[in-house]
């Protein structure tokens, strides 16, 4: 009986040790990279945005009324976002998506949504939006994972 009580007590903490690598293994990390431009300065994109917002083919729309004619009110936004997988797992099917702040008009690219991140290393998503809001607003990005079928999220600011 008392060998059966130390094979099963050898078990149940190689469990909760194969647990804890799995839960605590398969989280990313993430580090923001911000760069803003007057649409002004950019006068062909402008243009391109544009168009993408009248085709409807931005990844993200949040407001209603496209942008006018003249580019100097908006502010074109570049976001990266460094993700690193220090786990021992892949992280699957990244979906990115950004929480709007008043003035926000549309995601207008996006880039590294579906990809993976193997494990141990670093990748990068890139999203691009247009806005009338101030350069320094604060707005949440939300990365949704997957881990062996587990759905995650991380959000940063």
């Amino acid at each position: 009986m008392r060998k059966l009580t130390l094979v099963l007590a050898i078990l149940l903490t190689l469990l909760l040790g194969f647990t804890a690598v799995f839960l605590a293994g398969g989280t990313l990390s993430a580090q923001i990279y911000i760069q803003t431009a007057n649409a002004a300065e950019y006068p062909e994109a402008y243009s391109s945005i544009r168009d993408l917002l009248a085709s409807g083919s931005a990844p993200q729309v949040f407001a209603d009324a496209l942008p006018g004619e003249d580019p100097s009110p908006y502010t074109l936004v570049d976001i990266t976002l460094k993700l690193s997988n220090r786990g021992l797992f892949p992280a699957e099917w990244l979906d990115l998506s950004a929480e709007a702040v008043e003035g926000d008009i549309a995601v207008y690219a996006l880039t590294g949504e579906g990809s993976d991140i193997p494990a141990r290393s670093a990748s990068q998503v890139n999203l691009k939006l247009i806005t009338t809001a101030p350069a320094d607003a604060v707005r949440n990005i939300t990365v949704q994972y997957h881990i062996y079928g587990m759905q995650r999220h991380i959000t940063v600011r």
